[in-house]
Order: structure tokens, then C-alpha cells, then sequence
């Protein structure tokens, strides 16, 4: 991906290879690794472009699937806070590149626990089903398997038919302070209209904010069928730092609106663009991102035949 982040160039690419291991019908193991590279121009604004790549295992865990109701979790995973972090993060599946700004609140330190989690469905009837998450995570500082010592869960409510889900997070921070963290949320995909509408409002000791994104596919227009492959998307957020903000958060009041607009040439190759801009007492800022997401799978070894 090429950014722009106020008048300085950066390249990062981004390879996230997910692996799959199925054992029977109810084990699974399953792991997703980040190798990102970050190069910018040195000297700015017409240098060579110089850096490195940084690699991390975002999750590396066993599922046993129990029955409907549950799932337990050993291993590496994703802190589930919010609707950002473990379901909207991979490259293939964002609509925009850069994440919220709140992204950072009940994600620390690496955005992944190290621990257990249990999971699954309470209820589900046809008109609705409530889902439930519970995790503790042991603190970690060995390489690429950093975490901190946290607790929390997610519940929400999904109705089929409107196809709208409303959940909410919360998280105890067991390091040197204890913090708590609440999220809400919402995603609703109106089953007659290509719209996918996304909300979210994160509190904590270091700030509160709150990002609404909208995207829209042009499906249903009487436009030429090469034309229907596009998306716009719109993001705008706000967030106001609580006790000099920080741990990754901004320090003072800033607001930002980003628009994009991708192509999908298939399924699994998609061109994405966007401009956004960024509002602060300290500065104004332009921000670009254009790139080429590509999403691949094949299996290890052949399957059995039956």
C-alpha cells in the first residue's frame, strides 16, 4: 500500500498468511501471521525509500468445538473488543486501510491475549440468537507473542431477518493500573439494499471516541456491469483523551473523515483508494492510501478421497 500521511511517503506492503488445521470434526487449529513492511523516504520528500519488515503472530490457537454453545479456546487470539479488532481487521476484509482511532482502547498491548477464551451461542431461535465471549489473558513479553495480563467478554444480540447485530464489550486492564474498557456496537446490512453500516463507541481511562462507517456497492445500479464492481465508503470519528490521553491514543482532541473508493476486478483481487482528513488543535493533515489487496487459498496436502 502507498500512504500519505501529511506530505510524508511511506510503502507497506503486507503479507497475512492464515493457516487451518482441522483435527476430526470438532478440534481445530487455526493461526494468522502478520509480516508488514515499513519504508519511507529518508531524506523526505524525494529519497530512497528505506526500512524493514516487521512480522508478529496475531493468533495461534486450538479450538475444541463443544456443541453450538460452546467453544473453547487455548492458545494466541485476538482480544474480542468491539467489532474492529477480530472481526474487521484483515486486509482482504476492511473497507478502509487505516483502523479507528479508538482501535487502541481494550487491545493492549499487542491486540492478542495469551490464554483461554470460551464462546458460543446462549439462545438462537429463527428471529434472533445471542452470541457470548469470555477470555483471560496471562501477561507475555517473549517475541512475537507479547500480551497483557487482561479479563473481559462481548455479548450481543443478532436478528436474521434485518440482518442488524448489537453487541457490546468490556475489559479489566490487569497491568500497573487497572483500567476498564466498555465498547457498543452496531452492524446492519439492509437485506434490500447494498449498504454496510457500521458504528462503534469505546470508552476507557485514556479516552473516549466513537467512529460510524458506511459502504455501499453498486450492485443495484442501472449502471454497465464493470461499473457495478465499485465501492464507496465514508468514515467520520471523534475522540476526546481523558487524563492526557496516550498508550497509543492521541493527547488532544481530534477529529477525522476518510472517503474511499474500491474496485473489485474478482472476489479475491480488489484495488483500494482513499483520502482522509485529520483535525486537531495541534495540526490539520492530509492522509493517502492506495494499494491492491489479493486474497488466495489452497490446501497443504491433498484430501482424502471418499
Amino acid at each position: 500500500m502507498h500512504n500519505v500521511n501529511g506530505g510524508v511517503t511511506t510503502l507497506s506492503p503486507l503479507i497475512n498468511p492464515v493457516l487451518l488445521v482441522p483435527f476430526g470434526s470438532h478440534v481445530l487449529l487455526e493461526s494468522r501471521t502478520d509480516f508488514t513492511g515499513f519504508f519511507q523516504r529518508n531524506p523526505q520528500p524525494d529519497g530512497p525509500f528505506k526500512g524493514q519488515v516487521f512480522k508478529n503472530v496475531e493468533y495461534a490457537q486450538l479450538d475444541w468445538l463443544a456443541d453450538t454453545h460452546l467453544t473453547v479456546v487455548v492458545g494466541r487470539y485476538l482480544l474480542p473488543f468491539g467489532i474492529y479488532n477480530e472481526r474487521l481487521q484483515p486486509i482482504w476484509i476492511k473497507n478502509l486501510q487505516d483502523a479507528p482511532i479508538t482501535t487502541a482502547i481494550g487491545t493492549r498491548t499487542s491486540g492478542s491475549g495469551d490464554g483461554y477464551m470460551l464462546r458460543g451461542v446462549v439462545v438462537q431461535r429463527p428471529s434472533y440468537s445471542i452470541q457470548y465471549t469470555a477470555y483471560v489473558s496471562a501477561h507475555s513479553n517473549i517475541e512475537q507473542l507479547q500480551s497483557a495480563r487482561a479479563a473481559g467478554g462481548d455479548t450481543s444480540i443478532f436478528l436474521p431477518k434485518k440482518r442488524l447485530e448489537i453487541g457490546t464489550s468490556y475489559q479489566r486492564f490487569l497491568e500497573s493500573r487497572n483500567i476498564n474498557s466498555v465498547a457498543a456496537y452496531v452492524s446492519w446490512q439492509p437485506p434490500k439494499v447494498p449498504i454496510d453500516l457500521k458504528a462503534e463507541f469505546d470508552t476507557s481511562y485514556n479516552g473516549r471516541g466513537y467512529w460510524l462507517e458506511t459502504a455501499y456497492n453498486f450492485t443495484q445500479l442501472p449502471v454497465p456491469r464493470f461499473v457495478q464492481r465499485t465501492q464507496v465508503v465514508g468514515r467520520m470519528q471523534q475522540f476526546f483523551p481523558l487524563n492526557g490521553g496516550g498508550n497509543s491514543l492521541p493527547r488532544i482532541d481530534t477529529q477525522r473523515f476518510d472517503f474511499g473508493l474500491n474496485y473489485y476486478f474478482r472476489d479475491d483481487i480488489r484495488f483500494i483508494s482513499s483520502y482522509g482528513r485529520t483535525f486537531s488543535s495541534q495540526r490539520n493533515a492530509n492522509i493517502w492510501n492506495v494499494g491492491f489487496t489479493y486474497r488466495f487459498q489452497f490446501p497443504l496436502w491433498p484430501g482424502r478421497k471418499k
